[in-house]
């Protein structure tokens, strides 16, 4: 170090005579002279050109070497410069924008020097710590400094020559064709997709150099192969696994020696020693794309899954695939013009993280033949749908098939989603909008307001004319209706053991495979199989027995197959309480048959929660005992006359509906000391008559949500025998009966208090009792009388405080004439109600205050009304206010209503 300063003094005494003059005239004052200013740039010799490359002087101590490993290991360099007989050595100090920058050149700080010819005699360089590394002589020696300007010299140094190399993970399937090769050194079978990092060690051909990098990160994509690739097809797929890491090797060629693969968790996927050969040759200064050639297996499972795949599209006449539905584009089909290991990229197909096939779901694919032995190899597959029920229905998301839920997640969802399918299938009756109104205004919704939740309005949900209501439900495909063409399954389809949702319909099957073998096991081979559906498959003449040896069935779904017989039905249904389910078995749909009685083994079936019977000719339903406790119970639209006692454990029903039957009698089968309410109870339409007196006498009673019995003109009176059987109900629906009678009584029982709501539309009554009064009735919310035969105003219902609207429209007398004329005096007194309809009467002058508290008021179709809106005029021009009216009306001080 100390030599180093004294030469520096040195030179900058040698350099100050320099700067004092360069010129042969002795004795002539050079200050005035022109100056110029040199920049001295270093490059490797490699990557400058052999042309003008001049080999370095000899070493002149220990530490002086031949070849710099890095041209970035220079700091400074030392420059000679020779100027006629004069010579200047200058210190100058090198920089670049990084390590990596340097290799590409550095460029020293700039020299003054007068103009004129110069020499450059050699150049060294030194490290950070001023000790000497390098001595050279420049390839071009001749330097010229002009007035004013800058001049740039280069100097090549001897440094070995580098490049960068990325690489790429690509696959090798170059045994795909010849017999299938296995692996064998490594933990498990991975699917390329799989890597997320990889070492691997490169060996230079000609010195035998090795070099491993380690824990590179990859990122999979799939591309389109190189259109220069002549052996693949015009928009073919591939797939890659790409390293951003721009890496340094020394300039040579090479060839990957080995690779190791790791997953996400940096557990070893694969270890190869003998890869696919893949040279590639690294350039001076120059970035190398090199690939890793990766070898795919044939004998991997996943890609036998790929490969059956292929073959149930082919089998299935795949090349006519033209998807209708609304998860894909319109005429979507499957692609198979792209690498094998990818083909599980289809629309409707998911698999697992190790690449095996998870679930296939064709159905709006308009398939059609006879499914292939290959399903067999598929034997990590969870789902297949084959058609569903939802097929055809357009913008209703079924909570049973929810994409969004995983299989776990439905499976422990399971009971619940089916419940909001069910209510979704088979909407429960709904209040007037008058009394859901009124709950609604305390917050209070329950299924019989459930469509006014959803947006319908009254007038979409019933008919004006007869109080019925609309048809207002997501319809399933219909019966007959085929949306593919699936011949049969092959017995094979018993190696799914993992299978768990089995969903078959509308389709033109014909029988579902028994056992025939090992390895040929049929339906009863799927072990795991939990959600089966056979649904619309007309050709399907005979119940499919196969189905009741399945051994593990939770949900199942037999409807929309009237084709099956009530007898062959009926034995079917046997054999599966008999079956190795019936211990499992809690959900079964049987919609849409020709069921008439459903057998007594059912009585077996302790698990059973959901039942659907709906639209079947049932005439006998036996009693299940109290071993089977049913939460939902769908009987509508059958032929039943009565219910038995002990029809099942009520004890956590949650519905029971049996519309549309031909009961005679309000069923006489719930517990005297039930645990809980039900939430629904529904008879409506059926052929209900009155109570006698000694049926009234034993009557057990009911606790119950909402009691529905509209549509049963048979009853004149209503339900006394609540109050005598201390029934407890909260919501009354008697929409359309024949009911002109309330008897004194009706409301003094133990539980009268909890009546909240009463829908006693469409009916014939003119008169309450004197019992229906705040004392009896003092927590009653909603109150519709709305098409009875009303003359004069009942004023107990007023009593109540707590009612919230009362709806007291379209009061006819027995000639269809409009019977009401009186308005009740003094009704912006009430303190709680909110909406009042009397809407469609005989209204004249209204003389009685109008309250805004009771914001919404129904007057229209009241020809003869003559109505002052002053008191409400502000609060309706605000928005405040709702006022149902005619602009044909009378309508006083407020001459923007009639704008």
């Amino acid at each position: 170090m100390k030599h180093f300063k004294s030469a520096v003094i040195l030179i900058l005494g040698l350099a100050t005579g320099f700067f004092a003059g360069c010129s042969d005239d002795e004795g002539i004052d050079n200050r005035e002279q022109d100056y110029g200013y040199v920049q001295f740039k270093l490059y490797k010799e490699a990557s400058y050109g052999s042309a003008q490359t001049a080999a370095p002087q000899a070493a002149g101590t220990r530490a002086v070497v031949d070849r710099l490993d890095y041209l970035s290991e220079a700091s400074k360099v030392q420059v000679s410069l020779v100027c006629g007989e004069q010579t200047i050595i200058q210190t100058l100090t090198l920089s670049a924008a990084d390590q990596a920058s340097a290799e590409f050149g550095m460029r020293s700080s700039t020299l003054k020097l007068l103009t004129g010819e110069y020499e450059v005699a050699r150049f060294t360089l030194f490290d950070k710590n001023d000790e000497e590394l390098y001595n050279g002589n420049a390839a071009d020696t001749r330097l010229t400094v002009v007035s004013g300007g800058l001049t740039t010299h280069d100097l090549t140094v001897n440094v070995v020559p580098r490049g960068s190399v990325r690489f790429t993970l690509t696959k090798d399937m170059s045994g795909f064709n010849p017999p299938a090769k296995t692996r064998s050194d490594i933990p498990r079978q991975y699917i390329f997709e799989e890597i997320e990092k990889f070492d691997v060690t490169v060996k230079n051909s000609e010195t035998n150099y090795l070099a491993t990098f380690k824990d590179l990160p990859v990122t999979f994509s799939i591309h389109f192969d190189d259109e220069e690739n002549t052996e693949t097809p015009p928009g073919y797929q591939t797939s890659t696994c790409a390293c951003d890491s721009l890496l340094s090797l020394p300039a040579g060629d090479y060839v990957v020696l080995n690779y190791v693969t790791y997953d996400s968790n940096g557990i070893v996927l694969e270890t190869n020693n003998a890869p696919a050969e893949s040279p590639f040759t690294v350039e001076d200064n120059r970035t190398t794309e090199a690939d890793v050639a990766v070898t795919l297996y044939e004998a991997d499972e996943y890609m036998k899954d790929h490969y059956a795949l292929y073959a149930i599209w082919k089998a299935l006449h795949g090349e006519e695939w033209s998807y209708q539905g609304e998860a894909y584009p319109a005429g979507t089909n499957w692609d198979f013009n792209k690498d094998p290991d990818l083909w599980s990229y289809q629309p409707g197909v998911e698999v697992h993280t190790n690449g095996r096939v998870a679930k296939i779901d064709i159905s709006g694919f308009g398939f059609y033949g006879d499914m292939p032995k290959e399903i067999g190899q598929l034997t990590e597959l969870v789902e297949l749908y084959l058609g569903t029920h939802n097929d055809v229905t357009q913008g209703f998301e079924d909570p049973t098939l929810d994409p969004n839920q995983s299989i776990a997640e439905r499976t422990r969802n399971r009971l619940e989603n089916h419940k909001k399918y069910l209510h979704l299938l088979h909407p429960a009756q709904q209040m007037s909008w008058p009394c859901a109104f009124a709950l609604r205004e305390h917050g209070i919704h329950i299924r019989a307001t459930e469509l006014y939740d959803q947006g319908y309005t009254e007038e979409e949900i019933f008919e004006a004319a007869t109080g019925r209501q609309r048809n207002i439900r997501p319809m399933d495909t219909s019966y007959g209706k085929l949306c593919n063409g699936l011949k049969s399954l092959p017995a094979e389809i018993g190696n799914l053991k993992k299978l768990e949702f089995l969903y078959i319909a509308n389709s033109t099957i014909e029988s579902l495979p028994g056992y025939e073998g090992e390895g040929k096991e049929g339906m009863q081979g799927l072990e795991s199989c939990t959600d089966f559906e056979v649904y619309n498959c007309p050709k399907m003449e005979r119940f499919p027995m196969a189905i009741t040896r399945m051994p593990r069935l939770v949900a199942v779904n037999l409807s929309n197959n009237k084709q099956w017989k009530a007898d062959d039905l009926r034995d079917g249904l046997k054999a599966l309480a008999e079956g190795p389910s019936k211990e499992y078995v809690q959900l079964l749909y049987l919609v849409n048959n020709s069921l008439e009685e459903l057998p007594k083994e059912f009585s077996a079936m302790k698990r059973l929660g959901m039942l659907d019977l709906t639209q079947n000719q049932l005439r006998v339903f036996p009693p299940l005992g109290d071993d089977v406790s049913i939460v939902e119970l769908y009987l509508d639209y059958n032929q039943l006359e009565e219910l038995p006692d002990g029809l099942c454990n009520m004890d956590d029903m949650s519905t029971l509906s049996v519309s549309h039957n031909r009961l005679k009698k309000f069923p006489n089968i719930f517990p005297e000391d039930p645990r809980g309410a039900i939430t629904s109870v529904d008879f409506s339409y059926n052929q209900l008559t009155d109570f006698t007196d000694t049926e009234a006498a034993a009557f057990r009673g009911i606790l119950v949500q909402t009691l529905t019995l509209s549509g049963n003109t048979g009853l004149t009176r209503f339900p006394k025998w609540l109050a005598d059987s201390d029934s407890q109900v909260a919501y009354i629906i008697l929409r359309g009966c024949g009911i002109s009678e309330m008897p004194e009584g009706c409301f003094d029982g133990k539980y009268s208090n909890q009546f909240m709501s009463f829908d006693l539309t469409y009916n014939r009554l003119s008169k309450f009792p004197d019992d229906f009064n705040a004392l009896q009735l003092p927590n009653l919310y909603g109150l519709d009388i709305s098409q009875n035969a009303f003359s004069k105003f009942p004023t107990g219902p007023l009593t109540c405080k707590g009612l919230t609207v009362f709806a007291i429209r379209g009061q006819r007398n027995a000639d269809g004439e409009r019977c009401l004329r009186e308005w009740p005096q003094g009704l912006y007194n009430h303190v709680g109600l909110r909406g009042f309809y009397i809407g469609s009467n005989d209204l004249r002058r209204i003389d009685d205050t109008i309250s805004t508290a009771i914001w919404t008021l129904d007057i229209s179709d009241n020809p003869n009304i003559t109505f002052d809106a002053s008191d409400i005029c502000a609060a309706w021009q605000s928005g405040a206010y709702v006022l149902i009216y005619d602009k044909t009306q009378n309508i006083a001080n407020c001459d923007t209503m009639l704008e």
